[in-house]
């Protein structure tokens, strides 16, 4: 039996054609693979938790960030450390993957989500990967309040005292 933490790393990084659109089919396939990950870690099973993730990923290549996103909250909530912070690096990867690509432009959702990534791959003791990615060198330079206030406080319109 490999190791749980082997698996993640070792899992893929999607590459071609993150913008396909998923078949009404594979969408099912990809949340029933979920929900049985989450179930198989509820159950302790995580070598088989893990398979469900990869199989997701095989089938939805530009989800995979939501994917591993998904992985590592489940692993981190049930207390598997190591295969969450490799989990959170895995979706941290997948989701520069995506924004390293001409002509993407930088979405304040996308760096608060890193920004999550990242604050949770700190507090279970983990190294940020390297960004590679325009997001990913804002969210390292930038704590994940200055990321609200400069991408979320600025598009909200000022609120009149009453």
């Amino acid at each position: 039996m490999r190791a749980p933490f082997l698996l993640i790393e070792e899992g893929p990084i999607p590459g071609s054609d993150p913008d396909r659109p998923l078949t009404s089919a594979e969408t099912k396939c990809v949340k029933s693979l979920r929900k049985a990950g989450k179930k198989a870690i509820e159950r302790g099973k995580i070598i088989e938790s893990i398979f469900h993730y990869l199989s997701a990923v095989d089938t939805a290549p530009g989800l995979a960030g939501e994917i591993y996103l998904d992985l590592a909250s489940a692993l981190d909530q049930t207390a598997y450390t190591q295969p969450a912070v490799i989990a959170y690096r895995k979706a941290w990867r997948a989701f520069e993957a995506g924004y390293n690509r001409p002509g993407v432009q930088v979405e304040g959702r996308v760096l608060l989500t890193l920004a999550d990534i990242r604050d949770s791959i700190v507090r279970l003791g983990g190294q940020v990967p390297a960004p590679t990615s325009e997001p990913g060198k804002i969210v390292v330079a930038n704590s994940t309040r200055t990321i609200q206030e400069q991408y979320f406080k600025q598009a909200l319109p000022p609120v009149a005292p009453r």
